[in-house]
């Protein structure tokens, strides 16, 4: 990016825009103006919610407090607070025809003290979603807030990789949802049929499940002819479950932040869990239920409801497909339970919160339809538990109403106390304060930071990651000094990997100052940060946090990074790098034109480009030259696709007719396209081929072009 180069920090040019919310997370320090209503409430009250139908699945309206008994662990309760609740605006809507429809009134913006009566998270379980359920998800996402939201709602994006930044945010404004929604990027690893579920049953010593695991990898990683021994089977199935691990712990603390945040906000409290599902499952057989217990005890006592939906849809049997590289009855039956595992974890999620799981279906747009009528009328009810004599047994809530047996309550099924909560440092310092908002779950937005990590590996570098910061300027303070502005912030990098320790730490500080030319152009485009560090071969969480010295106000992001082992010597590729049309600055991930190593030219987030543009894009094959075989054996495909669908497929080209260059670390390919294509998000996926062996690798990036 052209910039002015300030010691580690360049003021870039990425697009820089405004948003209005109307209600943002609640915190002690700030709270929207229209949540001044909010009843103050005892941490341990109990939040329930009720959707009553009857013998027919009508919902039954105009039930009494009297008319409820709510029993916890068997034991009657006092009902503290109760309301029944009706969210009438989409019918009357749909019944008057003059009406103007949602989807025409993208750009009404309520009353900002209008109070809503939905909150509604859509929580998009990135980590657990394929590049296809995404791009489908993004789509089946922006028509639900086009078609089905009304000015009653206050809607968030949440999404568990890559960072939105202020985009995480409640709001009102159906054109900002959606430009949330479309900058969502997901984080998918490589595919492979050896499947967490699978992993196990073979670390459980199911010897059918090892037969099956075994044909897998010998397809996947080995060639067709060879076999893997039991052990790398195994130590295979042991990494895939240490990954999940961390992928399902990661997606379970954010989504129980959400939960806490929710608590505080008015009226229905839904979250929208969109997610191809997880397993529970640990490598002893046993199912890890610590974190998805606290997950869901988050929602029930927060009284918020979870309904799960899954963008996959229906799927033909794994076995029956083209593609599928097995057959068999074993292995149609393991893919098949690999699906319901993954299924029933979203069943669980959603039924232990009251609410329901929309799956097997590809119609996801009607099915969230659904989950809005059947919670248009409920009863919340609110109590303080009776029972204080074990705080850590799990409690369950059971609602009936009086004299009718025939009535069907739908409501949470229970929850798992929470550990009292220490109290607060009052003396720790501005550093543990920064470092305790970096592991927190969910961000903090008082400064915007968007962030990237790429694989890159260097033959003269021992870094194997470049990480990319981008700091909104416009919410740092700039003291003025002898006519010059100064800038003073804290940055600070801790990475974690697939155990969950610390492997990796970096905190420094960046003090420059300003003239009042360069302030302007600061506050208007922010500041780019990078740097290249060492990681071990894995997966690896990066958390970045900002501290503005000046002022003491904070912003975080979270990025994710595979790193391969590239000593095993199979095919690998390094991040995509892309860039505008620019001689002297075309992107060149390995050297510059003195041969020399260069820093990455990387636009941090989801890259922009104007219609028509020129997008230069190079990346790094290792591993090519396996077993003495030439880079002509190896091909590669170019493809861009829009949302599922594939709108440029380049023919196969050998890799050698791509080359840039080469050294002993790997091979340089890169090429241009030219961007003629209408406004919207893009995905620009490389594919490279082994022509013998047939295996394959890719590697994608999403941009923007507008």
């Amino acid at each position: 990016m052209a910039g002015i180069q300030v010691g580690k920090i360049a003021l870039s040019n990425v697009l820089a825009f405004a948003v209005v919310c109307q209600v943002g997370w609640v915190t002690a320090q700030q709270r929207p103006a229209e949540q001044d209503d909010v009843i103050r409430i005892k941490t341990d009250l109990v939040q329930v919610r009720a959707v009553v139908t009857d013998k027919s699945g009508k919902p039954v309206a105009n039930l009494k407090q009297d008319d409820f008994e709510i029993l916890e662990n068997g034991k009657p309760q006092t009902v503290s607070f109760f309301s029944q609740e009706s969210i009438q605006e989409r019918a009357a809507a749909a019944a008057d025809p003059t009406r103007p429809s949602p989807g025409n009134r993208s750009t009404e913006t309520p009353a900002a003290n209008a109070k809503p009566a939905r909150t509604i998270v859509l929580f998009v379980d990135t980590l657990h979603l394929s590049l296809v359920s995404l791009n489908r998800a993004k789509e089946r996402l922006k028509r639900f807030v086009d078609e089905q939201i009304t000015d009653q709602d206050i809607l968030a994006v949440v999404a568990t990789s890559g960072s939105l930044g202020v985009l995480q945010q409640f709001m009102r404004d159906r054109r900002m949802l959606k430009h949330a929604i479309d900058r969502i990027s997901g984080f998918v690893g490589p595919a492979s049929l050896y499947t967490p579920y699978l992993a196990a049953r073979v670390l459980n010593e199911d010897p059918a499940a090892l037969n099956v695991a075994t044909q897998i990898l010998a397809v996947e990683e080995c060639c067709i002819e060879s076999k893997p021994s039991e052990g790398q089977v195994r130590a295979r199935g042991r990494e895939i479950l240490a990954r999940e691990t961390q992928f399902r712990r990661a997606t379970l603390k954010i989504l129980g932040a959400v939960g806490d945040q929710m608590s505080q906000l008015p009226g229905q409290r839904m979250i929208a869990f969109v997610s191809d599902g997880f397993t529970l499952l640990e490598d002893g057989g046993g199912a890890d239920t610590v974190d998805f217990a606290a997950a869901t005890s988050r929602a029930v006592r927060s009284g918020v409801v979870v309904n799960c939906f899954s963008p996959e849809g229906l799927v033909a049997p794994v076995e029956f497909s083209a593609a599928s590289p097995l057959t068999g009855a074993a292995f149609g039956a393991y893919m098949a339970d690999s699906q319901s595992d993954r299924q029933s974890t979203l069943r669980s999620l959603a039924g232990d919160t009251g609410g329901q799981a929309y799956l097997n279906s590809n119609d996801m747009v009607g099915q969230m339809k659904k989950m809005l009528d059947a919670n248009s009328v409920y009863y919340a009810i609110g109590y303080y538990p009776q029972d204080h004599t074990d705080n850590k047994k799990y409690r369950n809530i059971k609602v009936r109403v009086k004299d009718h047996a025939e009535y069907k309550i739908r409501t949470q099924k229970g929850y798992q106390p929470l550990a009292p909560e220490k109290d607060a440092d009052v003396a720790a310092t501005p550093q543990k304060k920064l470092f305790q908002a970096m592991i927190a779950p969910l961000p903090v937005t008082a400064i915007n930071v968007t962030s990237s990590a790429n694989f890159l590996a260097l033959a003269d570098d021992d870094a194997q990651v470049t990480l990319q910061v981008h700091i909104a300027g416009d919410s740092l303070q700039y003291p003025k000094q002898d006519e010059k502005y100064s800038l003073k912030c804290e940055v600070a990098i801790t990475t974690f990997d697939q155990a969950g320790k610390i492997s990796a730490t970096l905190a420094e500080t960046i003090h420059t100052t300003f003239t009042a030319e360069q302030l302007e152009m600061g506050k208007q485009n922010g500041y780019r940060y990078s740097k290249r560090f060492n990681l071990a071969p894995g997966l690896h969480q990066v958390r970045i946090g900002v501290r503005d010295v000046n002022s003491g106000l904070m912003g975080t992001s979270v990025a994710w990074v595979d790193v391969p082992d590239l000593h095993n010597k199979k095919l690998a590729l390094s991040s995509i790098f892309i860039g505008r049309d620019q001689k002297q600055d075309a992107p060149n991930p390995v050297a510059n034109k003195a041969g020399k190593q260069a820093q990455p030219m990387l636009l941090v987030g989801t890259p922009l480009f104007k219609s028509g543009e020129t997008a230069f894009y190079r990346f790094v094959v290792y591993n090519a030259q396996i077993e003495n075989r030439s880079p002509v054996e190896k091909s590669l495909q170019v493809e861009i696709l829009r949302g599922e669908k594939s709108i440029f497929r380049g023919d196969w080209q050998s890799l050698v007719s791509r080359k840039l260059r080469e050294d002993r670390t790997g091979i340089e390919v890169g090429g241009q396209i030219n961007l003629g294509l209408e406004s919207g998000f893009y995905t620009l996926r490389v594919t490279v081929k082994d022509a013998k062996s047939k295996k394959t690798t890719q590697q994608s990036i999403d941009f923007e072009v507008q």
